[in-house]
């Protein structure tokens, strides 16, 4: 624990120490700029303000990081950069001080020199290491650690291209820095080579961005957005620059991205980022469209209407490109809210995705689908009993719940979590979800039934299992040591008929009492597989005979039970007679129990199946207000389900559909 302590001190101490250095080399060479009396225009037009303020945002943000993420190395990567530029302004402004006190030629060269070189050791590593470790410190595989290696060996054409940019402020004085010497004939093949070589990183680094969105989760996909909000203002700089703005705006447009990579490392939930993209990304585009269809039509109309006024062709362009901008703006506005929104300003297309998922893996692949459909970081479904039945993402933040109804009860929810920085779902999200909550309930309350049915064919085998245990138990425990006995009794009285007929006698008396015993069980056993009340008297009949039964309570009020059926039943299967029979004898017995009921009306008719009905005036038993379903109800729930039909229970009804099959 100590050990511990004493590393997590001394990383602070290392982080504050490279802060710190980074801080005073800019303030000395600030300083020393403004002592010098260099101008204003001057620190503009020759970069210095660029690589005093890298020198600031860069270390402040990496600091940032590697305080709250010492084993990510992007914060320590954003700090050397920063150290890179913040000497190189140093080395300005103690150049520019230096020959004006006079300074040795040697220290002045030697310094500068460095300068020179320390920024693109930054922008030639640390930078561009950044884009390629982005967010988690890690490559998306081991394979892209040849682009590092090609990018520290390639890094010599970096020192011979870019050291050689021109510093006016030292031209034909001793600070005049050196660089790489090279032939002036490898120039033009060197720029090329440069020209080929960042061509090839801009294109690895964008391949590696899509993969990690494409395969990334959502937070990866939240961080990448976060990295795309802050390059957007310098790509937005760099297109300027053709219609003639400095480029000292585009390295300044650089200050925004250490900013967003800090809030993409440490706190990405911050905002929904998603809506500060897609605002940047959609009127960045319209700008740049809007500017560029400007140029290019006032130029082209201009030629054409030469002879006319010369105000005449901007204004034509002008009504063009304002007739123009809203059906552009809504095109890209769909294009850049598909890309970060999914498919929520398309609810027929999300829910038709949606189902085409539900149709092909069911409902646990919906809560994927949802997510990847509305772009969620949370999706959860959820069954009125509880069980989870698939959830996608991490909860980060606050959730909205869509009940699920069907046939008027609520069989489910879907919780899905809102995106960082909302505190409730947008209109667009909820006709989505509102439009795809029927087919999911319904979807839902499906499933339930397979389950249960599926737990209900499970408790019939058991019990069936169960059952014939039982029957082999009575008849190896029971009726065989009775049988076996008559018989060595019969061998007994065979012996004994010769010489003690009187003895014999009783032996006989004795195995006809075993026989009975057995003739007994027998009909205990048979009993139990099916009522003899069903061949004897029929369906009806043995209604009826324990309908009589039930008449009367044990506490002797009477109970009145009518039943209403056809006069004449047509034969039915036995099975379903059975059932039938024990559905009824079950609800009827609950009645006469628990309904405190004084009249219960069964009913039975025949059409497509069997249709049994059982209802009674009964009230609740001790002020009860909610009724549970007990082991009687699941039993009869079970019989129905094994002959593929039907029983539905509840206070005062009892109601089951058997389909009778093939009639015997």
């Amino acid at each position: 624990m100590k050990d511990r302590h004493g590393q997590t001190r001394r990383r602070t101490v290392t982080v504050y120490a490279l802060l710190g250095m980074s801080l005073a080399q800019v303030a000395v060479g600030a300083t020393a700029l403004a002592v010098a009396g260099v101008s204003p225009s001057d620190v503009l037009r020759y970069d210095m303000v660029v690589d005093l303020a890298v020198g600031i945002a860069y270390p402040v943000c990496g600091a940032v990081i590697a305080l709250h993420r010492p084993r990510n190395p992007i914060g320590w990567l954003l700090i050397g950069y920063g150290l890179g530029h913040a000497f190189t302004g140093l080395s300005i402004g103690l150049g520019v001080e230096g020959l004006r006190l006079g300074w040795p030629p040697e220290v002045l060269h030697a310094l500068t020199t460095i300068g020179r070189h320390t920024w693109i050791i930054g922008s030639s590593w640390a930078f561009v290491f950044v884009f390629f470790l982005f967010p988690d410190g890690r490559l998306p595989d081991r394979r892209w650690r040849w682009a590092l290696v090609l990018q520290l060996l390639s890094s010599p054409f970096d020192f011979a291209i870019w050291a050689r940019q021109d510093m006016g402020l030292f031209r034909n004085t001793a600070a005049q820095p050196s660089y790489v010497p090279v032939p002036d004939g490898w120039l033009p093949l060197l720029g090329h080579v440069e020209t080929v070589k960042a061509f090839l990183v801009l294109t690895g680094v964008f391949a590696v961005m899509s993969l990690r969105y494409r395969h990334g989760g959502e937070q990866d996909r939240r961080r990448l957005l976060w990295l795309i909000a802050g390059m957007t203002p310098l790509a937005l700089s760099v297109l300027l620059q053709l219609f003639g703005f400095p480029a000292v705006y585009a390295s300044c447009c650089t200050l925004f991205l250490p900013v967003a990579i800090m809030i993409a490392v440490v706190r990405h939930e911050l905002l929904d980022i998603r809506l500060v993209v897609s605002r940047s990304l959609l009127y960045g585009a319209l700008t740049i469209g809007v500017v560029s269809a400007y140029v290019g039509l006032v130029a082209f109309v201009q030629s054409l209407l030469d002879p006319l006024p010369e105000l005449l062709g901007p204004a034509l362009v002008t009504v063009t490109l304002a007739v123009a901008f809203e059906p552009a703006r809504r095109l890209l506005q769909r294009m850049v809210d598909r890309t970060l929104y999914g498919d929520r300003h398309d609810p027929v297309r999300a829910v038709s995705r949606i189902g085409e998922r539900l149709a092909g893996t069911g409902v646990g692949a919906v809560p994927e689908a949802v997510g990847e459909a509305l772009r969620l970081p949370y999706v959860c479904l959820e069954s009125k009993s509880g069980d989870v039945n698939g959830s996608w993402g991490t909860p980060a933040g606050p959730v909205h719940t869509v009940w699920l109804d069907y046939d008027g009860r609520t069989v489910g929810e879907l919780v899905v979590g809102l995106r960082p920085g909302e505190q409730q779902p947008a209109p667009a999200d909820l006709a989505v979800l509102e439009l795809l909550a029927v087919p999911l309930a319904a979807a839902l309350h499906t499933t339930d039934l397979t389950r249960q049915l599926q737990h209900s064919r499970e408790r019939i085998v058991a019990a069936r299992e169960e059952e014939r245990r039982r029957i082999r138990r009575d008849l190896h425990d029971g009726l065989g040591p009775t049988l076996a006995g008559a018989a060595f009794q019969a061998d007994a009285v065979r012996n004994l008929l010769a010489f003690d007929q009187e003895r014999a006698a009783a032996l006989l008396a004795e195995l006809r009492a075993e026989i009975g015993g057995a003739v007994g069980e027998i009909r205990r056993l048979v009993d139990g597989l099916r009522p003899p009340d069903l061949d004897q008297l029929g369906l009806l009949g043995a209604l009826r005979e324990r309908a009589a039964r039930l008449s009367w309570r044990a506490d002797g009020t009477s109970l009145q039970i009518r039943i209403r059926a056809p006069e004449r039943l047509p034969p039915l299967p036995a099975a379903v007679e059975v059932a039938a029979y024990r559905i009824a004898v079950e609800a009827l017995t609950n009645a006469a129990r628990h309904a405190r009921a004084s009249r219960v009306d069964l009913r039975i008719e025949i059409g497509d199946g069997l249709c049994l009905e059982v209802c009674d005036d009964g009230t609740p038993a001790n002020g009860e207000t909610e009724w549970r379903p007990g082991v009687g109800i699941t039993s009869m729930q079970e019989r129905a389900a094994e002959l593929g039909g039907r029983c539905v229970a509840d206070r005062g009804r009892v109601t089951a559909t058997l389909p009778l099959g093939g009639r015997v």
